[in-house]
């Protein structure tokens, strides 16, 4: 029976929980949307002696079925115990605790409960009772659970994605072997040049498998460094000491489909610039690669005698053209002064982009 200094305050909170009038406190967890419960430590298993009305809409139970009764019935089979020996261990040491655990409705569903559980006491510091607040937190869980999920089928992909990379690096370089052996083999002028070009082109393709896999935050690939390393092995390949190279490239990340005509394009522009700006004499290589509102600009410049890479009818002139368009871009070739050729990209960030 319930006697003592202690006990009347105790019913005064009880009572005015169940009327929701006189105590502000009392009053605000009846009418509050969180699930609350209070329970009473001074009886045996400190058994819940309210329950608000949302706490019966979370559990489904009613408040005759939860009155009276320890809050473990919530508990089931996959609660963690572990979580449940701690919520433990701060009731017995009259502690805040806040835990997250697997409970069970009355109809056998399941839900993720944030639960916050605090002592109350008086001005003596003597222990009342104890609030509990719950939360719905199976939302959080199950988005948890799907990005689980997502990460795992991305893990796979790129997995596929760099064995097919593999493979596909193999075959292009199978291919560029090939036609080695061929130029090497063909006594015309015309033809080995032909054959040059077209294993630059497949070098350009290949720079393409040789960047990282994408990654859940790097999707596609990074244009700053497949525009570099495609213009830096092409000087390099051309043995043109006196061709200076500078590179001003802002990082953007490409789709794709997108990633292959652009570096055939940059391949195009750069080879033809290496060949015919430059001679009899030394000469500077400038890529850049901006970003200007909505639009991504490519420009390969060089302070050569003024030749371009567009225009003239020829096959890397249509080559370049046709690849533009494909990506949504437009070219534009424009003289440097003093001297000199631009030839400028313009493509739209939204639909390059990764």
């Amino acid at each position: 029976m319930e006697s003592g200094g202690d006990w009347q305050l105790t019913e005064r909170v009880r009572a005015s929980i169940r009327s929701g009038t006189g105590d502000l406190f009392a009053g605000a967890v009846r009418a509050t949307r969180m699930a609350m419960i209070i329970t009473d430590p001074h009886r045996l298993d400190n058994p819940i002696i309210y329950a608000n009305d949302a706490f019966l809409r979370l559990t489904g139970y009613t408040r005759l079925e939860v009155t009276g009764r320890n809050c473990r019935f919530l508990q089931g089979p996959g609660t963690d115990l572990d979580a449940v020996a701690r919520i433990r261990a701060a009731v017995d040491a009259e502690r805040d605790v806040n835990e997250e655990l697997l409970n069970y409705r009355k109809d056998g569903s399941t839900f993720h409960n944030a639960l916050y559980l605090s002592p109350v006491h008086d001005e003596d510091g003597t222990l009342l009772f104890y609030f509990a607040s719950q939360f719905d937190v199976s939302e959080r869980h199950a988005l948890a659970a799907e990005r689980d999920r997502t990460r795992a089928a991305f893990d796979a992909n790129a997995l596929l994605l760099r064995e097919i990379g593999h493979r596909a690096r193999n075959d292009l370089q199978m291919i560029s072997a090939m036609l080695t052996l061929q130029s090497g083999n063909s006594p015309d002028p015309a033809v080995r040049a032909a054959l040059g070009e077209a294993l630059g082109r497949i070098d350009a393709l290949s720079t393409l498998y040789r960047q990282p896999p994408p990654t859940e935050d790097n999707a596609g690939h990074d244009l700053a460094d497949l525009v570099g390393e495609i213009a830096e092995t092409l000087v390099e390949a051309s043995g043109r000491r006196d061709v200076a190279l500078v590179l001003d490239l802002a990082p953007l990340r490409v789709r794709p489909e997108a990633a292959g005509p652009l570096a055939l394009i940059v391949n195009e522009v750069v080879s033809n610039a290496i060949r015919h700006a430059f001679p009899s004499r030394a000469g500077r290589l400038t890529v850049r690669i901006t970003r200007d509102g909505a639009d991504v600009t490519v420009t390969v410049e060089d302070d050569g005698i003024g030749l371009s890479a567009a225009g003239d009818g020829s096959f890397e002139a249509t080559l370049i053209e046709v690849l533009s368009r494909q990506i949504g871009g437009a070219i534009r070739v424009r003289p440097r002064d003093p001297a000199g050729t631009a030839v400028e990209l313009r493509l739209p960030a939204d639909r390059i982009g990764a």
